[in-house]
Protein backbone atom coordinates (compact mmCIF):
# COMPACT_ATOMS: atom_id res chain seq x y z
CA UNK A 1 0.00 0.00 0.00
CA UNK A 2 1.26 3.43 -1.00
CA UNK A 3 0.03 6.75 0.89
CA UNK A 4 1.07 9.97 0.34
CA UNK A 5 -0.29 13.53 0.83
CA UNK A 6 -2.16 15.87 -1.21
CA UNK A 7 0.29 18.77 -2.23
CA UNK A 8 2.34 16.22 -3.31
CA UNK A 9 0.08 14.92 -6.36
CA UNK A 10 1.19 15.32 -9.74
CA UNK A 11 4.48 17.16 -9.43
CA UNK A 12 6.20 15.35 -11.81
CA UNK A 13 3.53 15.55 -13.89
CA UNK A 14 4.54 17.68 -17.68
CA UNK A 15 4.21 21.13 -17.20
CA UNK A 16 0.94 21.97 -19.76
CA UNK A 17 -0.48 18.60 -19.69
CA UNK A 18 -4.22 17.84 -18.36
CA UNK A 19 -2.49 15.70 -15.36
CA UNK A 20 -0.98 18.60 -14.49
CA UNK A 21 -3.78 20.99 -14.59
CA UNK A 22 -5.90 18.04 -13.14
CA UNK A 23 -3.48 17.58 -10.12
CA UNK A 24 -3.07 21.28 -9.70
CA UNK A 25 -6.72 22.17 -8.92
CA UNK A 26 -7.11 18.95 -6.81
CA UNK A 27 -4.48 20.63 -4.38
CA UNK A 28 -6.18 23.92 -4.81
CA UNK A 29 -9.15 22.63 -4.03
CA UNK A 30 -8.41 20.87 -0.57
CA UNK A 31 -6.60 24.66 0.13
CA UNK A 32 -9.10 26.43 -0.96
CA UNK A 33 -12.08 24.21 1.36
CA UNK A 34 -9.90 23.51 4.57
CA UNK A 35 -6.58 24.85 4.42
CA UNK A 36 -6.22 28.92 3.40
CA UNK A 37 -9.59 29.93 2.30
CA UNK A 38 -10.33 33.00 0.95
CA UNK A 39 -8.64 35.22 -0.01
CA UNK A 40 -5.36 33.63 0.02
CA UNK A 41 -6.27 30.13 -1.23
CA UNK A 42 -7.40 31.82 -4.55
CA UNK A 43 -4.04 33.46 -5.01
CA UNK A 44 -2.59 29.92 -4.89
CA UNK A 45 -4.83 28.56 -7.23
CA UNK A 46 -4.24 30.78 -9.98
CA UNK A 47 -0.69 30.67 -9.40
CA UNK A 48 -0.59 27.08 -9.48
CA UNK A 49 -3.14 27.16 -12.59
CA UNK A 50 -0.47 29.76 -13.79
CA UNK A 51 2.77 28.14 -13.45
CA UNK A 52 0.62 24.46 -15.30
CA UNK A 53 -0.81 26.19 -18.05
CA UNK A 54 1.93 28.30 -18.60
CA UNK A 55 0.34 31.04 -19.33
CA UNK A 56 1.45 35.34 -18.57
CA UNK A 57 -0.97 36.26 -16.76
CA UNK A 58 -4.15 34.44 -14.64
CA UNK A 59 -6.55 37.01 -12.91
CA UNK A 60 -10.18 37.91 -11.54
CA UNK A 61 -12.29 40.36 -12.19
CA UNK A 62 -15.36 40.60 -9.57
CA UNK A 63 -18.41 42.20 -11.18
CA UNK A 64 -19.61 45.25 -8.99
CA UNK A 65 -23.12 46.04 -11.23
CA UNK A 66 -24.49 45.69 -14.99
CA UNK A 67 -26.49 48.43 -16.37
CA UNK A 68 -28.40 48.71 -19.53
CA UNK A 69 -25.48 51.15 -20.22
CA UNK A 70 -22.70 50.63 -18.39
CA UNK A 71 -20.75 47.95 -16.12
CA UNK A 72 -18.62 48.17 -13.28
CA UNK A 73 -16.03 46.05 -12.28
CA UNK A 74 -12.95 45.45 -10.20
CA UNK A 75 -9.43 44.03 -10.76
CA UNK A 76 -9.14 41.61 -7.62
CA UNK A 77 -6.88 38.77 -7.97
CA UNK A 78 -3.57 38.38 -10.08
CA UNK A 79 -1.01 36.26 -11.31
CA UNK A 80 1.59 37.11 -13.17
CA UNK A 81 4.52 34.92 -14.82
CA UNK A 82 6.81 37.98 -15.15
CA UNK A 83 6.50 41.74 -13.52
CA UNK A 84 6.10 43.25 -16.79
CA UNK A 85 2.67 41.38 -16.81
CA UNK A 86 1.61 42.72 -13.68
CA UNK A 87 -1.73 44.92 -14.20
CA UNK A 88 -3.26 45.12 -11.26
CA UNK A 89 -2.93 48.20 -9.38
CA UNK A 90 -3.26 49.99 -12.22
CA UNK A 91 -5.71 53.28 -12.04
CA UNK A 92 -7.59 51.81 -15.35
CA UNK A 93 -8.43 48.58 -13.52
CA UNK A 94 -9.35 49.72 -10.17
CA UNK A 95 -12.91 49.69 -9.78
CA UNK A 96 -13.15 51.04 -13.21
CA UNK A 97 -16.40 51.94 -15.29
CA UNK A 98 -17.05 50.97 -19.07
CA UNK A 99 -19.84 51.86 -21.20
CA UNK A 100 -21.36 48.68 -22.91
CA UNK A 101 -22.18 50.87 -26.04
CA UNK A 102 -19.68 48.71 -28.63
CA UNK A 103 -22.23 45.41 -30.17
CA UNK A 104 -18.66 43.06 -29.30
CA UNK A 105 -18.35 44.39 -25.93
CA UNK A 106 -22.33 43.80 -25.17
CA UNK A 107 -22.17 40.62 -26.50
CA UNK A 108 -19.21 39.25 -24.94
CA UNK A 109 -20.78 40.90 -21.42
CA UNK A 110 -24.22 39.05 -22.15
CA UNK A 111 -22.12 35.54 -22.98
CA UNK A 112 -20.61 35.67 -19.73
CA UNK A 113 -24.19 36.07 -17.95
CA UNK A 114 -25.27 33.14 -19.25
CA UNK A 115 -22.22 31.27 -17.93
CA UNK A 116 -20.49 30.66 -20.91
CA UNK A 117 -17.00 30.40 -21.63
CA UNK A 118 -14.84 32.54 -24.22
CA UNK A 119 -11.87 31.97 -26.13
CA UNK A 120 -10.28 34.07 -28.75
CA UNK A 121 -6.79 34.48 -30.48
CA UNK A 122 -6.22 38.12 -31.33
CA UNK A 123 -4.75 37.93 -34.63
CA UNK A 124 -8.00 35.95 -35.96
CA UNK A 125 -10.61 39.01 -34.86
CA UNK A 126 -11.77 41.46 -36.99
CA UNK A 127 -10.52 44.62 -36.38
CA UNK A 128 -12.91 46.35 -33.87
CA UNK A 129 -13.10 47.02 -30.23
CA UNK A 130 -11.69 43.86 -28.50
CA UNK A 131 -9.33 43.33 -30.96
CA UNK A 132 -8.08 46.88 -30.39
CA UNK A 133 -8.35 46.20 -26.19
CA UNK A 134 -6.35 43.37 -25.85
CA UNK A 135 -3.99 44.40 -28.72
CA UNK A 136 -3.05 47.73 -26.67
CA UNK A 137 -2.61 44.97 -23.28
CA UNK A 138 -0.28 42.80 -25.81
CA UNK A 139 -2.55 39.50 -25.34
CA UNK A 140 -1.99 37.35 -28.39
CA UNK A 141 -4.64 34.65 -26.89
CA UNK A 142 -7.06 34.59 -23.94
CA UNK A 143 -9.40 32.45 -22.50
CA UNK A 144 -12.29 33.51 -19.85
CA UNK A 145 -14.53 31.64 -17.73
CA UNK A 146 -17.29 33.05 -16.10
CA UNK A 147 -17.77 32.72 -11.97
CA UNK A 148 -21.32 31.97 -11.33
CA UNK A 149 -22.48 32.28 -7.96
CA UNK A 150 -26.40 31.47 -6.38
CA UNK A 151 -26.80 31.07 -9.91
CA UNK A 152 -25.39 35.00 -11.06
CA UNK A 153 -21.97 36.36 -12.77
CA UNK A 154 -19.93 37.39 -9.67
CA UNK A 155 -16.72 37.42 -11.38
CA UNK A 156 -14.48 36.47 -14.55
CA UNK A 157 -12.05 34.19 -13.90
CA UNK A 158 -9.28 35.21 -17.04
CA UNK A 159 -6.28 33.45 -18.64
CA UNK A 160 -4.05 36.26 -20.84
CA UNK A 161 -1.18 34.77 -22.83
CA UNK A 162 0.94 37.29 -24.58
CA UNK A 163 3.46 35.31 -26.20
CA UNK A 164 1.68 32.55 -27.51
CA UNK A 165 -1.55 31.99 -29.58
CA UNK A 166 -3.13 29.40 -27.79
CA UNK A 167 -6.21 27.27 -28.81
CA UNK A 168 -7.54 26.10 -25.94
CA UNK A 169 -9.27 22.52 -25.93
CA UNK A 170 -12.51 21.06 -24.28
CA UNK A 171 -10.99 18.95 -21.84
CA UNK A 172 -9.08 22.11 -20.62
CA UNK A 173 -11.81 24.18 -20.66
CA UNK A 174 -14.14 21.99 -18.84
CA UNK A 175 -10.89 21.53 -15.95
CA UNK A 176 -10.65 25.17 -15.59
CA UNK A 177 -14.39 25.44 -15.20
CA UNK A 178 -14.05 23.00 -12.61
CA UNK A 179 -11.58 26.25 -11.35
CA UNK A 180 -14.58 28.33 -11.27
CA UNK A 181 -16.39 25.82 -9.41
CA UNK A 182 -13.91 26.21 -6.81
CA UNK A 183 -14.04 30.26 -6.17
CA UNK A 184 -17.59 30.02 -6.63
CA UNK A 185 -17.56 27.74 -3.80
CA UNK A 186 -14.75 30.03 -1.57
CA UNK A 187 -17.19 32.54 -2.62
CA UNK A 188 -19.87 31.61 -0.92
CA UNK A 189 -18.22 30.04 2.08
CA UNK A 190 -16.46 33.74 2.38
CA UNK A 191 -19.95 34.92 2.82
CA UNK A 192 -21.29 32.56 4.82
CA UNK A 193 -18.52 32.87 7.29
CA UNK A 194 -19.09 36.50 7.16
CA UNK A 195 -22.55 36.51 8.08
CA UNK A 196 -22.18 34.15 10.93
CA UNK A 197 -19.43 36.56 12.19
CA UNK A 198 -22.31 39.04 11.79
CA UNK A 199 -24.97 36.70 13.07
CA UNK A 200 -23.07 35.75 16.27
CA UNK A 201 -22.27 39.55 16.98
CA UNK A 202 -26.01 40.01 16.43
CA UNK A 203 -26.87 37.21 18.77
CA UNK A 204 -24.98 38.33 21.72
CA UNK A 205 -26.27 42.06 21.76
CA UNK A 206 -30.32 40.81 21.37
CA UNK A 207 -29.80 36.72 22.29
CA UNK A 208 -30.80 36.19 18.95
CA UNK A 209 -31.55 32.70 16.80
CA UNK A 210 -32.07 32.37 13.35
CA UNK A 211 -34.64 30.50 11.10
CA UNK A 212 -36.10 29.84 7.31
CA UNK A 213 -38.73 28.47 5.69
CA UNK A 214 -38.61 26.88 2.48
CA UNK A 215 -41.37 26.92 0.53
CA UNK A 216 -40.45 24.28 -1.89
CA UNK A 217 -39.27 21.60 0.43
CA UNK A 218 -41.67 22.61 3.24
CA UNK A 219 -39.11 22.46 5.82
CA UNK A 220 -38.12 24.70 8.54
CA UNK A 221 -34.76 25.05 9.71
CA UNK A 222 -33.45 27.15 12.54
CA UNK A 223 -30.72 27.71 15.17
CA UNK A 224 -30.49 24.53 17.97
CA UNK A 225 -30.77 27.15 20.71
CA UNK A 226 -34.29 28.29 19.65
CA UNK A 227 -35.82 25.07 20.88
CA UNK A 228 -33.08 23.47 23.14
CA UNK A 229 -32.41 25.11 26.66
CA UNK A 230 -28.66 23.02 26.85
CA UNK A 231 -26.23 23.33 24.15
CA UNK A 232 -26.32 20.91 21.29
CA UNK A 233 -23.40 19.65 19.20
CA UNK A 234 -25.87 21.16 16.28
CA UNK A 235 -25.78 24.58 14.43
CA UNK A 236 -29.06 23.94 13.26
CA UNK A 237 -32.60 22.07 13.22
CA UNK A 238 -35.09 20.21 10.33
CA UNK A 239 -38.72 20.22 10.84
CA UNK A 240 -41.28 19.79 8.85
CA UNK A 241 -43.98 22.60 9.47
CA UNK A 242 -46.63 20.40 11.46
CA UNK A 243 -43.23 19.66 13.51
CA UNK A 244 -42.81 23.59 13.99
CA UNK A 245 -46.21 24.40 14.32
CA UNK A 246 -46.03 22.16 17.23
CA UNK A 247 -44.05 24.49 19.19
CA UNK A 248 -45.72 27.40 19.01
CA UNK A 249 -48.56 27.55 21.71
CA UNK A 250 -51.32 26.87 20.61
CA UNK A 251 -53.36 30.04 21.92
CA UNK A 252 -50.46 31.80 19.74
CA UNK A 253 -51.36 29.87 16.34
CA UNK A 254 -54.17 31.63 15.03
CA UNK A 255 -52.60 35.16 15.49
CA UNK A 256 -49.64 33.78 13.96
CA UNK A 257 -50.77 32.57 10.85
CA UNK A 258 -53.12 35.62 10.30
CA UNK A 259 -50.42 38.20 10.67
CA UNK A 260 -48.27 36.19 7.64
CA UNK A 261 -51.21 36.05 5.54
CA UNK A 262 -51.65 40.01 6.29
CA UNK A 263 -48.13 40.30 5.76
CA UNK A 264 -47.81 38.28 2.50
CA UNK A 265 -50.53 40.17 0.50
CA UNK A 266 -49.66 43.45 1.82
CA UNK A 267 -46.13 43.23 0.47
CA UNK A 268 -44.52 45.04 3.47
CA UNK A 269 -40.51 44.56 3.62
CA UNK A 270 -40.27 43.96 7.26
CA UNK A 271 -42.15 41.17 9.23
CA UNK A 272 -42.64 41.41 13.22
CA UNK A 273 -44.90 39.08 15.67
CA UNK A 274 -44.26 38.22 19.20
CA UNK A 275 -45.55 34.46 20.20
CA UNK A 276 -44.36 32.02 22.71
CA UNK A 277 -42.57 28.88 21.63
CA UNK A 278 -42.02 25.56 24.05
CA UNK A 279 -38.32 24.29 24.47
CA UNK A 280 -37.29 21.00 24.31
CA UNK A 281 -37.90 20.83 28.20
CA UNK A 282 -41.88 21.97 27.76
CA UNK A 283 -40.90 25.49 29.05
CA UNK A 284 -42.41 28.48 27.14
CA UNK A 285 -40.18 31.14 25.67
CA UNK A 286 -41.33 34.69 24.45
CA UNK A 287 -39.61 35.48 20.95
CA UNK A 288 -40.40 38.06 18.37
CA UNK A 289 -39.99 36.70 14.78
CA UNK A 290 -38.23 39.03 13.00
CA UNK A 291 -38.02 38.19 8.99
CA UNK A 292 -38.78 38.82 5.32
CA UNK A 293 -40.04 36.93 2.48
CA UNK A 294 -37.87 36.40 -0.97
CA UNK A 295 -40.00 35.88 -4.26
CA UNK A 296 -38.52 34.55 -7.40
CA UNK A 297 -38.47 36.11 -10.63
CA UNK A 298 -42.05 35.66 -10.93
CA UNK A 299 -43.20 36.93 -7.74
CA UNK A 300 -43.47 33.38 -6.00
CA UNK A 301 -42.62 32.97 -2.68
CA UNK A 302 -39.09 31.03 -2.16
CA UNK A 303 -38.22 31.29 0.85
CA UNK A 304 -39.48 33.39 4.63
CA UNK A 305 -36.31 33.91 6.99
CA UNK A 306 -35.35 35.94 9.46
CA UNK A 307 -34.46 36.03 12.93
CA UNK A 308 -36.51 35.12 16.69
CA UNK A 309 -35.26 37.76 19.00
CA UNK A 310 -35.91 36.49 23.21
CA UNK A 311 -38.14 38.39 24.57
CA UNK A 312 -38.68 37.18 28.08
CA UNK A 313 -37.30 40.16 29.67
CA UNK A 314 -39.47 42.43 27.69
CA UNK A 315 -42.42 40.85 28.09
CA UNK A 316 -42.08 40.42 32.05
CA UNK A 317 -41.63 44.45 31.94
CA UNK A 318 -45.02 44.82 30.22
CA UNK A 319 -46.84 42.51 32.26
CA UNK A 320 -45.12 44.48 35.24
CA UNK A 321 -46.10 47.68 33.65
CA UNK A 322 -49.61 46.37 32.86
CA UNK A 323 -50.42 45.21 36.23
CA UNK A 324 -49.33 48.43 37.97
CA UNK A 325 -50.89 50.36 35.27
CA UNK A 326 -54.36 48.35 37.40
CA UNK A 327 -53.14 47.56 41.22
CA UNK A 328 -51.81 49.25 44.05
CA UNK A 329 -48.11 48.64 44.06
CA UNK A 330 -48.01 48.16 48.04
CA UNK A 331 -50.64 45.57 48.47
CA UNK A 332 -51.31 44.04 45.08
CA UNK A 333 -55.32 44.69 44.99
CA UNK A 334 -56.98 46.92 42.12
CA UNK A 335 -56.01 50.68 42.59
CA UNK A 336 -58.10 53.56 42.91
CA UNK A 337 -58.78 54.51 38.69
CA UNK A 338 -59.06 50.80 38.13
CA UNK A 339 -62.05 50.60 41.29
CA UNK A 340 -63.88 53.55 39.32
CA UNK A 341 -63.65 51.95 36.33
CA UNK A 342 -64.93 48.29 38.42
CA UNK A 343 -68.00 50.50 40.04
CA UNK A 344 -69.23 51.85 36.72
CA UNK A 345 -69.15 48.94 35.35
CA UNK A 346 -71.74 47.68 37.48
CA UNK A 347 -73.73 50.91 38.12
CA UNK A 348 -74.14 50.19 33.90
CA UNK A 349 -75.02 46.67 34.70
CA UNK A 350 -77.72 47.54 37.34
CA UNK A 351 -79.47 50.13 35.25
CA UNK A 352 -79.30 47.68 32.41
CA UNK A 353 -79.90 44.13 33.67
CA UNK A 354 -81.26 45.35 37.11
CA UNK A 355 -78.25 43.39 38.33
CA UNK A 356 -76.99 43.84 42.50
CA UNK A 357 -74.66 44.67 44.41
CA UNK A 358 -72.93 46.06 47.81
CA UNK A 359 -70.13 48.44 48.41
CA UNK A 360 -67.83 48.45 51.20
CA UNK A 361 -66.05 51.29 52.68
CA UNK A 362 -63.07 50.46 55.47
CA UNK A 363 -59.91 52.28 57.00
CA UNK A 364 -57.62 50.84 59.64
CA UNK A 365 -58.79 52.27 63.17
CA UNK A 366 -56.29 54.91 64.59
CA UNK A 367 -53.78 53.79 61.65
CA UNK A 368 -52.04 57.56 61.82
CA UNK A 369 -50.82 56.82 65.48
CA UNK A 370 -49.63 53.49 64.64
CA UNK A 371 -47.43 54.82 61.47
CA UNK A 372 -46.64 57.86 63.77
CA UNK A 373 -45.62 55.71 66.60
CA UNK A 374 -43.81 52.19 64.64
CA UNK A 375 -42.83 54.02 62.11
CA UNK A 376 -43.70 53.47 57.94
CA UNK A 377 -42.17 50.51 57.54
CA UNK A 378 -44.22 48.79 60.28
CA UNK A 379 -46.87 50.89 58.53
CA UNK A 380 -46.74 49.39 55.51
CA UNK A 381 -46.69 45.56 56.62
CA UNK A 382 -49.56 46.20 58.65
CA UNK A 383 -51.54 47.52 55.77
CA UNK A 384 -50.35 44.39 53.24
CA UNK A 385 -51.54 41.85 56.23
CA UNK A 386 -54.85 44.20 56.39
CA UNK A 387 -55.40 42.97 52.23
CA UNK A 388 -54.60 39.74 52.89
CA UNK A 389 -57.20 39.24 55.57
CA UNK A 390 -59.55 40.69 53.57
CA UNK A 391 -58.83 39.49 50.46
CA UNK A 392 -59.42 36.54 52.49
CA UNK A 393 -63.03 37.18 53.59
CA UNK A 394 -64.36 37.29 50.63
CA UNK A 395 -64.83 35.17 47.22
CA UNK A 396 -62.85 35.31 44.18
CA UNK A 397 -65.34 37.20 42.06
CA UNK A 398 -65.25 40.33 44.72
CA UNK A 399 -63.28 43.18 43.59
CA UNK A 400 -60.61 44.45 46.45
CA UNK A 401 -59.29 48.12 45.80
CA UNK A 402 -56.96 50.53 47.68
CA UNK A 403 -58.70 54.20 47.55
CA UNK A 404 -55.14 55.52 49.52
CA UNK A 405 -53.79 55.57 52.31
CA UNK A 406 -55.67 53.00 55.14
CA UNK A 407 -58.99 53.27 52.75
CA UNK A 408 -59.92 49.96 51.38
CA UNK A 409 -62.92 49.50 49.53
CA UNK A 410 -64.78 46.20 48.29
CA UNK A 411 -66.96 45.62 45.49
CA UNK A 412 -69.38 42.48 46.04
CA UNK A 413 -71.51 41.90 43.11
CA UNK A 414 -74.47 40.20 43.80
CA UNK A 415 -74.92 40.97 46.86
CA UNK A 416 -78.04 41.62 48.53
CA UNK A 417 -78.25 43.68 52.14
CA UNK A 418 -78.25 40.27 54.64
CA UNK A 419 -75.21 38.64 52.81
CA UNK A 420 -73.30 42.21 52.35
CA UNK A 421 -73.27 42.36 56.37
CA UNK A 422 -72.12 38.86 56.81
CA UNK A 423 -69.00 39.58 54.41
CA UNK A 424 -68.63 42.70 56.22
CA UNK A 425 -68.94 40.93 59.73
CA UNK A 426 -66.41 38.26 58.82
CA UNK A 427 -64.02 40.91 58.01
CA UNK A 428 -64.43 42.74 60.96
CA UNK A 429 -63.74 39.03 62.50
CA UNK A 430 -60.69 38.27 60.59
CA UNK A 431 -58.98 41.57 61.14
CA UNK A 432 -59.47 41.25 64.95
CA UNK A 433 -59.21 37.70 65.37
CA UNK A 434 -55.51 37.69 65.96
CA UNK A 435 -52.73 40.16 66.23
CA UNK A 436 -50.69 41.39 63.52
CA UNK A 437 -46.83 39.84 63.16
CA UNK A 438 -44.96 42.84 61.86
CA UNK A 439 -40.97 43.09 62.45
CA UNK A 440 -40.95 41.46 65.55
CA UNK A 441 -43.49 43.26 66.59
CA UNK A 442 -47.17 42.13 67.45
CA UNK A 443 -49.84 44.25 67.11
CA UNK A 444 -53.77 45.05 67.48
CA UNK A 445 -55.57 46.14 64.55
CA UNK A 446 -59.24 46.73 63.93
CA UNK A 447 -61.23 48.14 61.67
CA UNK A 448 -63.97 49.99 60.37
CA UNK A 449 -66.55 49.52 57.99
CA UNK A 450 -69.62 51.30 55.70
CA UNK A 451 -71.97 49.36 53.92
CA UNK A 452 -73.97 50.89 50.67
CA UNK A 453 -76.38 48.40 49.20
CA UNK A 454 -77.79 49.08 46.28
CA UNK A 455 -81.58 49.25 46.33
CA UNK A 456 -82.25 49.63 42.62
CA UNK A 457 -82.34 53.89 42.57
CA UNK A 458 -80.93 55.47 40.10
CA UNK A 459 -77.14 56.64 40.93
CA UNK A 460 -73.52 57.66 40.44
CA UNK A 461 -70.15 55.76 41.17
CA UNK A 462 -69.75 58.85 43.45
CA UNK A 463 -72.75 59.30 44.99
CA UNK A 464 -72.12 55.40 46.29
CA UNK A 465 -69.14 55.99 47.43
CA UNK A 466 -70.07 59.38 49.33
CA UNK A 467 -73.12 57.41 51.16
CA UNK A 468 -70.63 54.17 52.04
CA UNK A 469 -68.23 56.51 53.65
CA UNK A 470 -70.70 58.51 55.37
CA UNK A 471 -71.85 55.20 56.66
CA UNK A 472 -67.96 54.66 57.47
CA UNK A 473 -68.12 58.15 60.05
CA UNK A 474 -70.91 56.85 61.83
CA UNK A 475 -69.37 53.26 62.56
CA UNK A 476 -66.27 55.17 63.66
CA UNK A 477 -68.33 58.31 65.36
CA UNK A 478 -70.40 54.90 67.45
CA UNK A 479 -66.80 53.62 68.79
CA UNK A 480 -65.00 51.71 66.00
CA UNK A 481 -64.54 47.92 64.98
CA UNK A 482 -67.84 47.87 63.76
CA UNK A 483 -69.86 48.12 60.73
CA UNK A 484 -72.61 50.87 59.92
CA UNK A 485 -74.79 50.54 56.73
CA UNK A 486 -75.89 53.46 54.80
CA UNK A 487 -79.72 54.60 54.59
CA UNK A 488 -81.47 54.71 51.14
CA UNK A 489 -82.28 58.67 51.28
CA UNK A 490 -78.20 58.93 51.20
CA UNK A 491 -77.93 57.20 47.66
CA UNK A 492 -81.09 58.71 45.43
CA UNK A 493 -80.87 61.48 43.28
Amino acid sequence: MQTGKFDNLGVSYEEGSNAALLSAIARSAEELTSGKGWPDGVNDLLAALGRVTGVSRVWIFQTVEVSPAHITQNYTFEWASDPKYVQIGMSMFSMFTVTIDQPEYRSLIESRQRGEWQKVIVSQLERGYLHENLSTQKIKSMLTIPIMVDDEWWGTLGFDDCEREYDWNDVEIALLRTAGYLISNAVLRDRLSAKRKQFGILRQITDSSAWAYDFKTGQVWCAAELIHTVPMPMENYNLSLRSAIRLVHPVDRGPLFREIRDYMASRKNVFRHDLRVFTDCGDLRWVELIGNLRRNDRGQPEQFAGIAVDIRARKQEEDRLREEAVTDPLTGVLNRRMFWRELQKHVDGAIDQGDSFAVLILDIDHFKILNDTHGHAVGDGVLRQFTERCVGAVRGQDVVARLGGDEFVILLPGEGGASARAVGERILHSVGASPFAVLGQRLTVTTSIGLYVHDGALTTPARIVESADFALYRAKHDGRNRLAVASCCQTSI
